[in-house]
C-alpha cells in the first residue's frame, strides 16, 4: 500500500489576511494544516511508500517557518521508517544558476529520498521511475524494469486531463500524451490541481490534485490525496470553504448593485470562508463610481478573504489613443492571448491572478 500526494504549495501567501494569533498569512496556515493532516494519516497508517509528486513548496525560497514545519514532519516520517520519495515541481525548481532547490535540505534524512534528476528508486516490492519537473519529460519515460510493482512518478501536464471548471489540457506542446506513457502499473502525477484518474489500456494515470484550493478556479473541488492498495481511493482533507456568486448588473444603478451585493454576502454566509462576488454584464463609469464598495466589504468583514471581481463590459466607450476600449481587463487578456495564439488555461490563469492582485491594491 502506498500514499500519493502532490501540489502542497507550502509557503503560499495568497490573499492578504493575517492570522492574529500567529502573525502569519492565514491562507498559508491553511496549507500547513492540510500538510499536517496528510502526514498524520501517513504516520497512522504506515504505508510501504509515500510519494510526493512535486510542488511541496510554493516557491524556491520558503521561509524558515515553513522549512521547519516540513523538517519536523519529515523527521517523524524518517523515525517511523516510512519510505518517502519526493520530486520537485515547477514552483520549487530554480530558474537561475547558483540557486539551490529547497528540497536538498532533506536529502540526507534516512528513508527520505529527494530525486532532483530522473532516477530509478527501488523500495521493497516497488520500482519507481521518478521524473522531476522538466520542460520535456518525454525522453525520460523509460519502460518499467522492476519485477514487482512499477510506478512512474512525474510532475507534468497530461493532454486531455481536466483542469477543473470544464477546462481541459490541450494544445500544450509540453503536455505528455497518453500514448507516450510506457506500460507502468501506476502513473503518479502532480502539477494539475484537480483530483482525477485517467486510464490508458487499463493503466491508471492519477492526479491527486492540490492539498488545498489554490484559487477560485478550484471552487467546489474536493481536496486530498490517494491511497493505493489495489484501486486508488481518494482521502479528503479538511479545506476552507470557497464561495462565489455572480451578479449581472445590466440596467442596475450603483445603489441597487450595492444593496444586491450585500444580500449576496448574507446568502453566502461568508464568516471564515473565502468569498467572491463577480459583476457581469454592462455598466457605465458613472454607475461604477456610485457603488459603495466600502460598505459591501465592511459587510463581509468576517470572511477569511473577500473580493469583488469586476468582469463587466464598459457600456460607454473610452477613447484611448484612437482606440475604443470596451472590455474588462480579463476579456482584454483573453482577446490578446487568442490573437497571439497563446491562449492556454495556465497562461490565462496566471494573467488573471496578476490582474486580480493589481485590482486589489
Amino acid at each position: 500500500m502506498f500514499v500519493h500526494a502532490a501540489d502542497l504549495h507550502l509557503g503560499i501567501t495568497r490573499y492578504s489576511r493575517i492570522d492574529p494569533e500567529t502573525g502569519l498569512n492565514l491562507r498559508g496556515q491553511d496549507f500547513i494544516r492540510a500538510f499536517h493532516e496528510l502526514c498524520d494519516y501517513v504516520v497512522e497508517t504506515r504505508p510501504d511508500l509515500f510519494l510526493i509528486c512535486g510542488d511541496l513548496f510554493d516557491r524556491v525560497n520558503p521561509t524558515n517557518y515553513v522549512r521547519r514545519a516540513v523538517q519536523e514532519r519529515f523527521s517523524e516520517l524518517s523515525g517511523n521508517a516510512i519510505d518517502t520519495i519526493i520530486i520537485p515541481g515547477n514552483h520549487e525548481t530554480p530558474r537561475s544558476k547558483g540557486v539551490s532547490n529547497p528540497l536538498i535540505l532533506y536529502r540526507d534524512m534516512p528513508h527520505i529520498t529527494v530525486v532532483l534528476s530522473p532516477s530509478v528508486v527501488e523500495r521493497g516490492p516497488y520500482t519507481v521511475k521518478a521524473v522531476p519537473f522538466t520542460g520535456s519529460p518525454q525522453p525520460h519515460l523509460d519502460h518499467p524494469m522492476g519485477s514487482g510493482t512499477n510506478v512512474l512518478m512525474m510532475h507534468a501536464s497530461l493532454e486531455g486531463a481536466s483542469l477543473g471548471s470544464e477546462r481541459y489540457m490541450c494544445f500544450d506542446e509540453d503536455a505528455v500524451k497518453k500514448t507516450e506513457l510506457p506500460p507502468y502499473d501506476y502513473v503518479a502525477m502532480g502539477h494539475i490541481h484537480k483530483a482525477q484518474i485517467l486510464h490508458r489500456d487499463g493503466m491508471p494515470i492519477v492526479y491527486p490534485g492540490s492539498i488545498e484550493r489554490y484559487d477560485f478556479n478550484e471552487i467546489g473541488e474536493k481536496k486530498g490525496f490517494y491511497v493505493v492498495d489495489g484501486d486508488p481511493e481518494f482521502v479528503e482533507v479538511t479545506s476552507r470553504p470557497m464561495r462565489s456568486r455572480a451578479l449581472c448588473v445590466d440596467d442596475m444603478t450603483g445603489y441597487e448593485i450595492t444593496e444586491r451585493s450585500i444580500e449576496l454576502v448574507d446568502e453566502m454566509e461568508v464568516d471564515e470562508v473565502i468569498a467572491r462576488i463577480e459583476f457581469t454584464g454592462t455598466m457605465n463609469e458613472a454607475e461604477r463610481n456610485s457603488i459603495n464598495f466600502a460598505e459591501i466589504k465592511q459587510h463581509a468583514s468576517g470572511a477569511a478573504y473577500f473580493t469583488i471581481n469586476d468582469k463587466t463590459v464598459v457600456s460607454d466607450y473610452l477613447n484611448i489613443k484612437g482606440e475604443r476600449i470596451v472590455f474588462s481587463p480579463y476579456a482584454e487578456l483573453e482577446r490578446y492571448l487568442t490573437m497571439t495564439d497563446n491562449l492556454t488555461s495556465e497562461i490565462y490563469d496566471l494573467g488573471s491572478r496578476i490582474i486580480q492582485e493589481r485590482l486589489e491594491r
